[in-house]
């Protein structure tokens, strides 16, 4: 034997046993797995084997049983009844309060410490079911009810209350009925004493609720607008002596009758239209062609721009 095979020998003797797979643990899962006693194991034997082999290896989950989702919606409307009412309980004696101190010539201010908190639950629209379930428009109308004096309450409490009322669309008919709410602010769109903005939020409200007992529709274009009939000659003369009358009336009041007045202004409502005069009619029909003109212009120009772009 020459030297190199000696120090080849040597090498081979010296070096340390080399690791198999045979010795991991994935090894042996495997050997288990691809013996032959599992060969000839029918496939639905095999198959349960394999499940039972998976649910030993994963991480076994605790048994929790899930409430249902219907039970959570249960508890949920339960909270948020029991919130409603409490507060439906606490403005009814607000108001009650409010209405004594009112007798006993004291400053009414119950209600306005309680504001906010009831504005925070009529924003909530989550709560529009319990607030119907539990009548906590109640609690609003004894709030927009006159004090004993015959005196609105705080401005606050109106311009608070009414803009939230035109948000509130479940209000419908049986609602209004069951708390009396219509009523008060039907009152509010008669007295005088209401500021222009609340007086106007009244009318929109009376007007929206009003309109499914009369069966009115609410678009603009069913809307039926009277118009004026042709005047006579003695209608016009009729109207110009009232005019007459009604400027001497105001002349019998002025302190210096030669002095120049200075002008009111007067806004008027207008429920009858005036009659729709011939020139009125061509100016429409102008109008009208115009239109149709700058319509069939636009189609043009449409049509050219997408030959440009089929073109490019």
């Amino acid at each position: 034997m020459n030297h190199a095979e000696c120090r080849k020998s040597a090498s081979e003797n010296n070096r340390s046993p080399r690791k198999t797979l045979t010795n991991s643990p994935l090894r042996k899962v495997r050997f288990k797995i691809e013996s032959p006693a599992l060969t000839n194991v029918p496939p639905a034997n095999k198959l349960r084997l394999d499940m039972q082999f998976d649910a030993i290896l994963k991480p076994k989950k605790a048994n929790r049983q899930k409430k249902p989702k219907k039970d959570d919606e249960e508890i949920l409307d339960r909270f948020a009844d029991e919130e409603v009412s409490r507060l439906r309980e606490a403005m009814l004696g607000a108001a009650a309060d409010d209405e004594q101190a009112n007798r006993d010539k004291l400053p009414a201010t119950n209600k306005l410490k309680l504001l906010p908190q009831v504005m925070e639950v009529l924003r909530k629209q989550s709560l529009s079911q319990s607030i119907m379930d539990n009548n906590l428009l109640e609690g609003v109308r004894r709030w927009l009810e006159p004090l004993p004096d015959r005196s609105l309450p705080a401005l606050n409490i109106q311009r608070d209350f009414f803009p939230i009322l035109k948000r509130m669309e479940f209000i419908d008919s049986a609602v209004l009925k069951e708390s009396g709410l219509g009523r008060v602010v039907l009152f509010y769109t008669k007295c005088k004493r209401v500021t222009s903005d609340v007086q106007r939020l009244a009318n929109e409200l009376v007007s929206t609720w009003s309109r499914p007992i009369i069966k009115r529709s609410a678009s603009y274009r069913d809307r039926v607008v009277p118009i004026a009939e042709e005047d006579s000659a003695e209608r016009t003369n009729e109207r110009l002596n009232a005019i007459l009358a009604r400027a001497k009336e105001g002349e019998k009041n002025r302190i210096r009758k030669n002095a120049v007045m200075i002008p009111q202004k007067d806004i008027g409502t207008y429920t009858v239209a005036p009659r729709i005069s011939a020139s009125v009619m061509k100016s429409n029909a102008s109008v009208d062609t115009d239109t149709v003109r700058r319509k069939v212009n636009a189609e043009r120009l449409r049509t050219l721009s997408r030959k440009m772009a089929t073109r490019a």
